[in-house]
């Protein structure tokens, strides 16, 4: 039997960035239209980064992360389907669904945006973000690529335990589609079960998923923050795990990181651009065995690299930076949360601590940038 189509109102309530001066308002804007190569959603749930409330606010400085204006933010995000286009084959309406941000343009590959967060660096990026792809998910609906919204088994992931389900509230279900970027990054860096890793630093929402993933892939973790709090509330949530709080001497942390964990086969970096010029990646780096791998995936400014040609020479260390993830990484992640391997939200020690209405977004920023760390997510439910 199908699922009834719901009525969609011609309007909708959404948070708008109109300026630098303004920063985000509430506003009606009309209802996106569904066209072919697009599904409508419902938007459930939807993630508050730590920064964004003063990256699109009036105190912000230069960004890095350009993207269109006016728009409405909004990156990560759980919904369902209401509508769907005429070259839908899959999808139906009311499947509970993943919106994943990560779009790229049809016909090249290469030229990828993230929705309502980040225009690319060229020409063609900037093209499909301003007149197609601009507006993400902090509102009613959003209208998401065809190849960026993925099924997800609602019964499997909700579903009572005592029928075969995962018990999961909606909510819970944000950490899915924010893990998938460093579960994209260690498949890009091929990091295998019984291979010991270095994720640096290891408390933050991003760099959290990669132990957690790293630890249900069944490799040996060493995680490297300057919190000892949160590096305590990881290793409560991972007892597996090994730990390293740097001091800042290069030496002593390498040899620190070492004798906690034995030399590496692979080093994660997820830093923020705060972590610019620290040297605990090249402590990290220093504690490669043989063949190691380096994978790069944060957002440090560092101008070059903290590692000699010599050494990545006489080690035979290969680098790779990432940025964000493959669609088959999507699709892997998926299954390893539908499958129970990987736990999330209250299983994992990450609840959403706040489920806000969009009236309330100024609370809501307040609160995702007071812990950016290991407590929960702060989440929309329009």
């Amino acid at each position: 039997m199908e699922n009834p189509t719901p009525e969609i109102p011609p309007t909708m309530k959404a948070l708008v960035y109109e300026s630098k001066d303004t920063g985000i308002t509430l506003n009606t804007v009309p209802t996106p239209k569904v066209h072919p190569g697009a599904v409508l959603c419902k938007v459930l749930a939807s993630y508050i980064s730590a920064g964004i409330g003063e990256r699109l606010g009036p105190s912000a400085g230069p960004v890095f992360l350009t993207h269109p204006i006016p728009m409405i933010p909004g990156v990560y995000s759980i919904g369902r389907v209401v509508a769907i286009g005429p070259d839908t084959t899959k999808l139906t309406v009311g499947q509970l669904v993943l919106i994943d941000p990560f779009v790229r343009g049809r016909d090249d590959s290469d030229v990828q945006i993230l929705l309502a967060a980040f225009d690319g660096p060229t020409p063609a990026s900037k093209k499909l973000a301003a007149e197609y792809w601009r507006n993400g998910t902090y509102a009613e609906y959003v209208r998401s690529p065809l190849e960026n919204t993925w099924a997800l088994d609602e019964a499997r992931l909700c579903g009572s335990p005592s029928d075969g389900g995962l018990g999961y509230t909606i909510p819970e279900l944000i950490a899915i589609p924010i893990f998938t970027c460093c579960y994209g990054g260690l498949r890009g860096i091929d990091l295998k079960a019984g291979e010991t890793i270095i994720i640096s630093p290891a408390t933050g929402h991003f760099s959290m998923s990669a132990v957690a993933i790293a630890n249900a892939i069944g490799a040996n973790v060493t995680a490297v923050s300057r919190n000892a709090e949160r590096l305590k509330k990881l290793q409560e949530m991972f007892p597996l795990i090994r730990t390293v709080i740097p001091t800042g001497d290069v030496a002593k942390d390498t040899e620190a990181i070492v004798a906690g964990g034995g030399l590496a086969d692979v080093v994660m970096d997820v830093s923020p651009p705060a972590a610019t010029g620290s040297t605990y990646i090249e402590s990290c780096i220093g504690a490669l065995k043989q063949y190691g791998r380096i994978s790069l995936m944060g957002g440090r400014m560092d101008p070059k690299l903290p590692i000699g040609f010599f050494q990545l020479m006489f080690k035979n260390l290969t680098v790779r930076g990432q940025y964000a993830y493959e669609r088959e990484d999507v699709k892997g992640l998926i299954k390893l949360v539908e499958s129970g391997r990987l736990p999330i939200g209250k299983k994992a020690g990450l609840p959403t601590v706040a489920e806000v209405s969009l009236e309330q977004f100024k609370d809501a920023l307040a609160a995702a940038a007071r812990d950016p760390g290991l407590t929960g997510f702060v989440t929309f439910v329009p």
